[in-house]
């Protein structure tokens, strides 16, 4: 088949290449549609994945932020200006506002089924403001498929957009598929067995800024110590919030280290012990798999993206973000049954592997179509 993506973060995440990468391997072929505010810049790590294979319009202003359909108009027409559309089988907007109404109304153009993706910025922002369910509810109900990263955001989808009698119309034409990982970690998963540190090393991959919350994990770090239980957290990532840092640089207890390469960041993974980032927010978090491929058992958001892709227990624990007693009690259980845990990780984390999820979406576009 061919499929249309329409992204509007195309340059900023190698998930969307990869996915195309590997559906293009079982013999389809995909166009993505990068949709993009004028003025925006691509770093130079994404620029080799900006090629034949993708569109890159700068189609809109920021402002026109403000405006809603003003904005999605202007995506569509930048599309039929540049891509023949009726020649593609299906298309699929990677977000069911920032390209899902675009994509609506090229299948009401053109007769085209769609599918959409539901994600943080979707349920986080957006279904927050009363009017925009209502647009939700008319995207969902003329698209073939919608796709969730995992369960516990499409339980919120539904708690927020529909009635218990409505959720199982929409339930049938969902599905949920987690990202998946680069093929680096699955060609690089740790075969040897973890053994605990002392001090108990504690390790969060991502920005340095609010929503991951390291500051709540620095306070468990904290507690742990206070208990008799020497406890260290190194947190990886791009600095976005100078005042955080300062609080990580200020504590004994904890280190920052700027942005790593992958072929670098694996020697942190293997040399930790637990991985925590109870991110107030998190789409998906690729770190948390990227952590099981080197046997790192994983403190997770309840609530958020990788919530419910295993059973609560298997590989990690969820808690509340920004309770610093349930962080401090999830390590606890985790060190309880630290063997188990780490296997476990290593074990399941090939549900990740790109080749068994491209499967599952083609299965997923099959049924759309």
């Amino acid at each position: 088949m061919k499929i249309l993506y329409i992204c509007t973060f195309y340059h900023q995440a190698m998930i969307f290449r990869d996915s195309m990468d590997s559906l293009e391997k079982r013999g389809h072929k995909v166009l993505a549609f990068n949709a993009v505010s004028k003025g925006t810049k691509i770093a130079d790590k994404y620029m080799p994945i900006m090629d034949e294979k993708v569109i890159h319009k700068e189609c809109f202003r920021k402002v026109d932020r403000l405006f809603f359909h003003y904005k999605q108009r202007k995506i569509k027409k930048a599309i039929d200006l540049s891509i023949c559309v009726s020649d593609f089988d299906l298309i699929h907007s990677h977000t069911l506002f920032n390209g899902g109404w675009a994509a609506y109304q090229l299948h009401k153009k053109y007769g085209i089924p769609y599918v959409i993706s539901v994600r943080s910025t979707d349920l986080n922002v957006f279904l927050r403001i009363p009017v925009f369910q209502r647009i939700a509810r008319t995207i969902v109900e003329h698209a073939a498929g919608v796709l969730f990263l995992s369960s516990a955001y499409r339980d919120a989808f539904l708690e927020k957009c529909y009635s218990e009698k409505e959720r199982a119309r929409v339930e049938q034409k969902s599905e949920v598929i987690p990202n998946g990982l680069e093929s680096f970690w699955i060609d690089h998963i740790f075969k040897g067995k973890k053994e605990l540190h002392t001090p108990l090393e504690l390790l969060c991959v991502g920005a340095i800024d609010r929503n991951k919350n390291v500051v709540t994990t620095l306070k468990a770090v904290d507690q742990l110590n206070a208990e008799g239980i020497p406890t260290h957290l190194t947190a990886i990532g791009q600095v976005k919030d100078e005042h955080i840092k300062s609080i990580l640089d200020n504590n004994i207890f904890s280190t920052v280290i700027p942005f790593l390469k992958k072929e670098e960041l694996i020697d942190f993974y293997r040399s930790a012990d637990v991985f925590v980032m109870p991110s107030l927010h998190e789409t998906f978090g690729r770190v948390y798999a990227e952590a099981m491929t080197q046997g790192l058992p994983v403190v997770y958001t309840r609530g958020e993206g990788f919530d419910g892709t295993f059973a609560d227990g298997t590989i990690g624990y969820g808690v509340k973000a920004e309770d610093v007693e349930e962080i401090a009690e999830a390590i606890r259980r985790i060190l309880r049954d630290y063997v188990a845990i780490s296997s476990a990780c290593v074990e399941k984390c090939r549900v990740f592997d790109w080749d068994s999820i491209a499967a599952r979406l083609e299965l997923f576009y099959s049924r759309a179509l």
